[in-house]
């Protein structure tokens, strides 16, 4: 009995030992099993955090799209607000409605920027937004938009002498000086600027250091040549040594102008295509935008730069606030719908001859619809007015005077739009002065006279020309005339040199007809071998002792066959009495040398007045299609009449310049962007481009000719936002209020082309959460840092990167 009792106890220890065993498998059960709840639970959170995180870059996208495109596939025009310009006052951006707030911390700089967005969205904080009472949010930050930064993939150039960078006409975006920009860290100078551009050029051009596929042209075949398009495609044309005829400007046959060696079409700076490098190119890509970001571990190209350079943390943190590897403007030139009113589109001047079938919607292409594309761009810039009124006449005589800008031919171009004719500007000289009535007791009623003038820089001859009146029979001409210099053409020499005209020198030239003319005025048709050339009313003479004159060389338009004049007394082309000056410079003559502006040491009067018969290098150049407002510029001058052309004129398109732009085997029209291997989408992205809108100062000197002083005033305008580049001159009076007129029109020249006031890059900050019903604990959040690229569409994002709590 005695072992029984004994084993009763062992008995008991087996039971509870049984029932501890039990008791811990089932408390360790139960907390594994909780566990895994927890750890689904997690998991399941964080699957939802992700979603509300993608869905807050998708609202982001979104938002961006329409601000760019609005209710249709066409961008910037103002179908919902998707105007022509993007600044920091946007709704989306910092600051703004649509993102904007105190909740959150979004770029982790220690200032909330930002608020919740709640998903789904709800109509009551009651409301509960996901299965178990949980909510989920995100918050948005779309800031630091890559054009306000200098693109290093598509800036700076080593193409002047000793390897230095070199900029002339702001052809294309590597005239924007990266050394200038490195310069201005605090802790660097011009010789680092120098020395860090120098290799930061190196890096991306490969091992044979030189843009493209060396000793090639990767561009074969690109519309215009760069070999006969009489630009100075590299910018080492110097003003200083290489202008011959001493007009201003790059001309084809000048030194370092269409070099016979091709040397404009051969390694040239831009070979170089940061979208589609050919040979060993090696552009900047994400592991220096993240170095940029500051998001990177790795050592990138461009910090292995600074480091070889001694550059201090500081001062490349300064730098990588100025820098991006990826920045592109929209250049959308759509078919252009002739005679369907106003255009709302952008017209390429440069194209409108070389390639004119992209832009018609008829079988027929002839100079007037040429002129015609060209008048409604300048009606919908402003140039407004119905038939008769000023702003119609000068309109359609700037359609013409463009016209013959551009085209290559020597011919006036002739418009006639049913009621009056229009004729355009050749380099030709022009009839600018008519003595029609003499004082007959002097002798014998002859010493009637016309003046011609040759504004331009080489002597022209009009041997076989001929000048016809109404009244005044045919007056054929013979001769030369020099380089800003006149013929006189009189009815009779002795009478001539009676009145004393030119002190008693005698005219050039002698005709009977030319008595003919009448006090009372007439149209006289000044006419070439090859057609008319000028058709104008000098009108009603005055006085015995005074001359009809006129100084400005585009036609008076007509508004019927017997030559009435059209404009009123205000119009600056109209013909205007003053005390004849035969042989010698108008007495009213603007510009003259006198302080009108066009002079410094040596008049600088003949820089202002050019037909190019070339393509345009720059949007500056539309200054030289005159208003008819006496030798004053269309665009740059202290007092701009029309600044909103330019918003409808562009020079360059990448979908109409011949070459594939995008290695994707389409090229211009047939680049539909959804082709298959298509990346990058349409050709109609411009790298590069620098937003006046959101640029800081440092960034602004990098430009041709702007120095702290403009680039400051251009930074702090109170009167943001610039709405195109003609209103940042309007509203940035430094830019055209320093120097004579050459020099305001040259500095607006060298940056037209290299600037713009839209963004397209972003940096998109995204943070997710989901919480309790009472927000007062956070379950799952997941962060997106994302740079995104609306120049193409669909948006295309660039760099994606979870940082996940």
């Amino acid at each position: 009995m005695s072992n029984v009792k004994g084993e009763e106890g062992y008995i008991l220890i087996i039971i509870v030992g049984v029932f501890t065993i039990l008791s811990l498998m089932a408390i360790t059960f139960a907390t594994l099993s909780r566990i895994e709840t927890k750890v689904t639970r997690n998991y399941s959170d964080s699957i939802k955090c992700e979603a509300v995180a993608r869905a807050g870059l998708e609202h982001a996208l979104y938002i961006l799209r329409q601000d760019k495109f609005g209710d249709d596939d066409i961008p910037y025009n103002n179908d919902n607000g998707d105007e022509d310009y993007d600044w920091s006052g946007e709704t989306w951006m910092p600051g703004g409605s649509n993102f904007s707030g105190t909740d959150f911390d979004n770029d982790g700089d220690g200032t909330n920027d930002s608020k919740w967005i709640y998903f789904p969205a709800t109509v009551s904080t009651s409301d509960v937004r996901l299965p178990g009472k949980l909510r989920a949010r995100y918050a948005i930050l779309i800031t630091d938009d890559r054009e306000a930064r200098i693109n290093i993939n598509a800036t700076g150039n080593k193409a002047g002498s000793g390897n230095t960078h070199t900029s002339n006409e702001g052809w294309s975006t590597f005239e924007i000086d990266l050394s200038k920009l490195i310069e201005q860290a605090p802790g660097l100078n011009s010789t680092d600027g120098d020395n860090i551009a120098s290799d930061i050029i190196d890096t991306k051009l490969g091992v044979d250091l030189k843009p493209g596929t060396s000793t090639v042209n990767d561009n074969s075949g690109i519309t215009p040549d760069p070999q006969t398009d009489g630009i100075d495609n590299d910018g080492d044309w110097d003003l200083a040594t290489d202008d011959s005829n001493n007009n201003g400007i790059p001309d084809s046959g000048e030194t370092n102008v269409d070099e016979v060696d091709n040397s404009e079409s051969i390694d040239e700076p831009n070979e170089f295509n940061p979208i589609y490098p050919p040979g060993d190119d090696r552009p900047f890509g994400l592991l220096s935008e993240a170095e940029i970001m500051g998001t990177s571990t790795f050592t990138s190209r461009l910090e292995t730069i600074f480091n070889s350079r001694g550059v201090s943390q500081s001062d490349q943190t300064s730098l990588n606030e100025w820098f991006t590897t990826c920045s592109a403007d929209t250049i959308v030139t759509p078919p252009y719908q002739l005679d369907s009113g106003t255009s709302t589109t952008m017209l390429n001047v440069n194209t409108l001859i070389t390639n004119e079938g992209a832009y018609t919607n008829t079988g027929i292409y002839d100079p007037d619809k040429q002129v015609e594309m060209v008048r409604d761009v300048l009606d919908a810039g402003g140039i407004t007015g119905i038939s008769g009124t000023s702003g119609y006449v000068e309109r359609h005589q700037l359609a013409v005077n463009t016209k013959d800008f551009v085209d290559s031919d020597s011919a006036v171009t002739i418009y006639d739009d049913g009621i009056n004719k229009y004729y355009g500007i050749e380099r030709t000289p022009y009839i600018n002065e008519v003595e029609a009535e003499v004082n007959a007791a002097v002798a014998s009623g002859m010493g009637k006279f016309i003046e011609l003038f040759n504004p331009y820089d080489t002597a022209i001859s009009i041997t076989n020309w001929t000048i016809t009146g109404t009244s005044m029979p045919t007056v054929t001409l013979s001769g030369t005339i020099n380089a800003q210099d006149y013929h006189v053409i009189a009815d009779d020499s002795a009478a001539y040199v009676t009145f004393a005209y030119e002190g008693g020198t005698p005219p050039d030239q002698t005709d009977l007809n030319i008595n003919m003319l009448t006090p009372a005025g007439e149209v006289l048709t000044l006419a070439d071998t090859s057609g008319t050339v000028q058709k104008t009313h000098y009108g009603q003479a005055d006085t015995t002792t005074n001359t009809r004159q006129v100084n400005d060389p585009r036609p008076t338009p007509l508004t019927d066959t017997d030559g009435t004049p059209n404009v009123d007394a205000s119009m600056p082309w109209r013909w205007t009495t003053t005390s004849e000056t035969a042989g010698e410079e108008n007495g009213s003559f603007d510009p003259t040398v006198g302080g009108d502006g066009w002079e410094n040491t040596t008049p600088t009067w003949p820089f202002s007045f050019l037909v190019a018969n070339r393509i345009f290098s720059n949007k500056g150049y539309v200054g030289f299609i005159h208003t008819g407002r006496q030798w004053s510029s269309f665009k740059v001058d202290q007092f701009i009449t029309y600044p909103n052309v330019l918003e409808y004129l562009t020079i360059s398109d990448p979908s109409m310049d011949g070459i594939d732009n995008d290695g994707d085997g389409d090229s211009d029209s047939s680049d539909t962007g959804s082709q298959s291997g298509d990346i990058h989408g349409k050709e109609y992205r411009i790298p590069g481009l620098i937003n006046v809108n959101t640029a800081s100062s440092e960034v602004l000197q990098s430009l041709p000719n702007i120095d702290s002083t403009i680039a400051n005033a251009i930074e702090g305008s109170i009167a943001k936002p610039f709405t195109n580049i003609g209103d940042l001159v309007v509203k940035v009076t430094q830019i055209t209020d320093t120097g004579n007129k050459w020099e305001r029109e040259k500095r607006f020249r060298s940056i037209s082309n290299l600037i713009t006031t839209r963004s397209n890059v972003f940096t998109v900050y995204i943070t997710a959460q989901v919480t309790n019903d009472s927000e007062t604990d956070i379950f799952a959040e997941r962060k997106i840092l994302a740079i995104v690229d609306r120049s193409l569409d669909p948006i295309k994002i660039r760099y994606f990167r979870w940082i996940t709590k």
